[in-house]
């Protein structure tokens, strides 16, 4: 009997890491100078109002206020903690799935007592058959002596000759017929045991596929509220001054 194949591959998610907030950021380039005077001039003052990107690029887009930004840090760390999370969970249901399709051949390797049944039957089924033409021929036999109509010494010994065969018949019979009791119920327990085997590893494995598919769903909600925060987030700029205000609890 066959096994339904675990075949419900999970979403790969190492293309779902998140950028990391810079915590020392370099500064980002500064607008281009007018080249000096010859004659000398007051060092210039340094850039105020610095903005940095969770992105570490240029960014685009209006800057983000401090609760957007605020918000964008908490929504990043919430997401990483959610990655290794499902990261875990795909790691266990690929040691389940191994386990699983260990047990399935296991199951399979377990058929040796309904092949041996099958077996017994097969013989027991071409003794029957023997035995019908057996029984075909002593009828055969039989009529052809009634129709015959003979008596004498001769027709009383082919008679008792007749009635021992018969005799022999039924005892075979019998005995064919206990037998076939026999193989029947060995056969029987040997496909229900199988079938039980199989059967509680089957359940097993549809209950896999439903927590696999579910994981699958939850890595690629996952994948795009990251898509969205990539976008919403990391490629925005922000105050340099908000992040330090944040981090002190403002």
């Amino acid at each position: 009997m066959k096994v339904k194949h675990l075949l419900q591959a999970g979403l790969w998610l190492g293309a779902c890491s998140l950028v990391v907030a810079q915590t020392t950021p370099s500064p980002a380039p500064r607008p281009a100078a007018a080249k000096p005077a010859a004659t000398a001039t007051p060092a210039a003052k340094p850039e105020q109002g610095r903005t940095l990107s969770l992105g570490g690029g240029s960014g685009g887009g209006a800057l983000l206020s401090r609760e957007e930004l605020r918000a964008c840090l908490n929504q990043e760390i919430s997401i990483r903690t959610r990655l290794s999370e499902v990261e875990a969970q795909r790691l266990a249901l690929n040691s389940e799935k191994q386990a699983l399709a260990a047990e399935q051949q296991t199951a399979r390797d377990q058929r040796a007592p309904v092949d041996a049944a099958k077996a017994q039957a097969d013989g027991l089924n071409a003794r029957v058959q023997a035995f019908g033409a057996r029984v075909k021929d002593w009828t055969a036999r039989v009529e052809e002596f009634n129709a015959s109509n003979r008596t004498g010494t001769w027709a009383d010994r082919q008679q008792r000759s007749l009635e021992k065969e018969r005799l022999e018949i039924e005892k075979d019979r019998a005995a064919l017929e206990a037998e076939r009791e026999s193989v029947v119920a060995l056969h029987q327990q040997a496909v229900a045991d199988y079938n039980a085997r199989i059967g509680a590893v089957d359940a097993r494995v549809s209950e896999w596929n439903v927590r696999n598919a579910q994981l699958n769903d939850k890595a690629k909600a996952l994948e795009d509220e990251r898509a969205g925060w990539v976008t919403s987030c990391a490629d925005r700029r922000y105050r340099e001054e908000d992040e330090n205000a944040i981090k002190a609890g403002k």
